[in-house]
């Protein structure tokens, strides 16, 4: 990938940072990731984004805003956001 900010492709099993994670969602890529050795799945679809734990959709955002999946989805009562700045996610791969 070409970027001026820096971002590359992310090996299996690294964090990255919450401006890499918006910019994979900004390019309209899907992404899993593993939080506490469960994966989950961020989709992208006509009517926006779900996150899901497998089978089950966990929630999801329509519109254009890619902060907002990151903002409003909760895993265990936490945000997307402050698991990806903790450093408590592991991005599996980037579609």
């Amino acid at each position: 990938m070409d970027d001026p900010r820096g971002f590359e492709d992310v090996p299996f099993g690294k964090s990255i940072s919450y401006e890499h994670f918006l910019f994979y969602l900004e390019q309209g890529r899907e992404i899993e990731f593993v939080y506490q050795a469960k994966e989950y799945f961020i989709s992208r679809s006509l009517e926006g984004r779900a996150v899901w734990d497998g089978k089950t959709k966990l929630g999801e955002c329509s519109g254009e805003s890619h902060q907002d999946i990151v903002h409003i989805i909760r895993i265990d009562g936490v945000s997307l956001t402050d698991l990806i700045n903790q450093n408590q996610i592991k991005i599996s791969t980037v579609f």
